[in-house]
């Protein structure tokens, strides 16, 4: 141990630096998360390596930083650049699949919800914190470094040099604070984080963010982590589109967008600050289902497939012609309960919530469904992975008798019918029916119903048909009055669980499909997010996760791999498990 070394370390920084410094010191976290927390907080990738260095080699050693705003990791691939960047051809027009993104929103930046329109709009735009070739946050896109103040309660945010908008006109701080007003504006994973003119451009590459309280993890909350928080002009009013006004910083710019066929073609912009792209154009096209664009990938119609499921293409694996991508992923499908609406309904009871929880065969249900490709979860968002999950918590075990019980103590001994709503993305029709046939099992009865993803959200998942006499929306509390009593949800992957609590879980959120309103878990989300340390972090989400687990506001059971894949031919292609399409550096041939 290079103590001398490990001094001047923690002496280069502030208190949240020290910290984790510390916390690394002491074994209390392993190398890999020190370098994904390191990155977080903004330490430079020289300074980590010195921690490192001066620490000696641990039982993580694939986890060394290696490159500017990158770090090496043992993680399934999430890129194959590292090995084949600057082979293949120059040239070449490219079509990838991608799922057709929600008519309603169209290629709105700020109010998007799926994959596909995510990979559309972050070709031309781009973000204020870009991705590593680990899969993890880093210095990669529009800010080249930020800091924390002691606690966290504000961020300092320095610009790259040079950056234009695709019409020439320079990039400024100005710009970063008029996309962080829209997003304070509807939410997008900011509410109670920053309030509306709490943001600052103190010269013309440097933003500060004066958050409401201390927050450990802002930097990923403006990140590609975040997709709603695509940085554009200062000027660019809340409800526009790419299609409208055709904008960006980044390598390729909009040529041309089919909105029938959701199909974008782009074109490389030629003074795009990263350099020359190497391909002639891109094509995103849409695919309503899963298996016509696996067909359309097996058919050489596409050259890249965003994302497909095993039930899908389950022969992709194990083909000679094809590289499979699998990016770190807490990718999850939420089987949400309408915890308040209607009044008196069965899943405003706790026990019936649990009943379903415990309804389930989730060992049987990853095996069949996943074929081994995802793990077991335990009614929470947290992933086994994190720094600050907390492995005591025990496992919600398959059993039915006990579901049957909680049934008959809440008054529903000759059981319960209502349908399970369901958009047609991927498996999720396959695990509705196969969950149908659980909760048949003990008593609950849930037909499947099936609307076209596309319309999924709009109908059933936060707004949208109202119950009745039931008011769509309602007051504190009731941010998704009119969401259906029971239904399954696709979230896509996060570092960190932030945007899970805070959208999807906290009262009021915007994604809060539950209408979960508890003080008891808005205060401890509350404790995580202000919590710098690693020691804070872990106590606080470890009561989260009971918390969450005794409410039932929602199953989890289990969280999956993302797969994407590439022809043969494809060449630094790099992705990630929110269908992030990154193609600046891709070859082909």
């Amino acid at each position: 141990m290079d103590w001398k070394r490990i001094d001047w370390a923690r002496r280069s920084g502030g208190p949240i630096e020290a910290d984790l410094i510390e916390a690394y010191v002491q074994g209390k976290i392993n190398r890999r998360n020190f370098v994904k927390r390191g990155a977080i907080i903004g330490l430079s990738m020289p300074m980590m390596g010195a921690v490192i260095a001066a620490c000696g080699s641990d039982d993580d050693d694939d986890a060394a930083p290696t490159t500017e705003g990158s770090s090496s990791g043992s993680e399934a691939p999430t890129t194959d650049a590292a090995t084949d960047t600057g082979s293949g051809a120059s040239g070449g027009d490219l079509t990838a699949g991608i799922q057709t993104g929600d008519a309603n929103s169209g290629l709105d930046p700020v109010n998007m919800l799926d994959l596909g329109t995510y990979a559309v709009l972050s070709q031309s735009f781009e973000y204020l914190v870009g991705l590593g070739d680990d899969g993890n946050i880093a210095n990669t896109a529009l800010a080249t470094e930020w800091t924390p103040n002691d606690d966290a309660s504000q961020w300092t945010f320095k610009l790259r040099e040079g950056v234009t908008w695709h019409d020439g006109t320079p990039l400024t701080a100005a710009d970063v604070v008029g996309t962080v007003e829209r997003m304070v504006e509807v939410g997008a994973g900011l509410a109670g984080v920053v309030s509306a003119g709490a943001t600052e451009a103190s010269d013309d590459l440097t933003v500060v963010m004066n958050l409401d309280s201390p927050n450990g993890n802002l930097p990923v909350l403006v990140s590609l982590f975040n997709p709603q928080s695509l940085i554009t002009p200062a000027d660019y009013s809340s409800g526009t589109t790419l299609s409208d006004r055709k904008a960006g910083t980044g390598a390729w710019m909009l040529d041309d967008f089919d909105p029938s066929a959701f199909r974008a073609k782009f074109v490389p912009n030629p003074n795009w600050w990263g350099g020359s792209v190497k391909l002639d154009s891109v094509t995103l096209q849409g695919f309503e289902s899963g298996g016509t664009k696996v067909a359309a990938f097996a058919a050489g119609e596409i050259d890249v497939i965003q994302d497909f499921s095993i039930s899908d293409g389950a022969t992709l694996l194990n083909d000679d012609n094809v590289k499979v991508l699998t990016p770190p992923s807490a990718n999850h499908r939420q089987i949400w309960f309408n915890t308040q609406l209607p009044e008196g309904g069965p899943f405003t009871d706790v026990r019936v919530r649990q009943a379903v929880c415990y309804a389930i065969n989730r060992e049987q249900l990853v095996n069949t469904v996943y074929e081994g490709q995802a793990q077991i979860g335990n009614d929470h968002p947290v992933f086994p992975t994190l720094p600050f999950f907390d492995e005591t918590q025990e496992q919600r075990p398959y059993d039915p008798e006990m579901a049957k019980q909680l049934l008959s103590d809440a008054g529903y001994a000759d059981g319960i019918e209502i349908p399970i709503q369901v958009g047609d993305l991927g498996e999720i029709p396959a695990i509705a029916a196969i969950v149908e046939l659980y909760l048949a099992a003990v008593g609950i009865t849930t037909p499947v119903s099936v609307t076209p993803n596309s319309d999924f959200y709009g109908e059933y998942w936060c707004t949208g048909a109202s119950y009745g006499t039931q008011p769509e929306t309602s007051g504190p509390g009731r941010p998704c009055g009119a969401s259906a009593q029971i239904g399954i949800v696709d979230y896509g992957h996060r570092p960190t669980p932030d945007i899970f609590f805070g959208r999807a879980l906290a009262t009021d959120g915007d994604w809060n499909s539950s209408n979960y309103a508890s003080s008891a878990f808005d205060g401890l989300f509350g404790d995580y997010q202000s919590a710098t340390d690693v020691a804070g972090q872990k106590d606080a989400v470890g009561q989260i996760q009971r918390l969450l687990h005794e409410d039932a506001p929602a199953c989890y059971p289990f969280f999956f791999n993302y797969l994407s894949a590439t022809s043969s031919e494809i060449n630094g292609f790099q992705t990630t498990a929110l269908g992030h399409l990154q193609l600046q550096n891709t070859t082909k041939g």
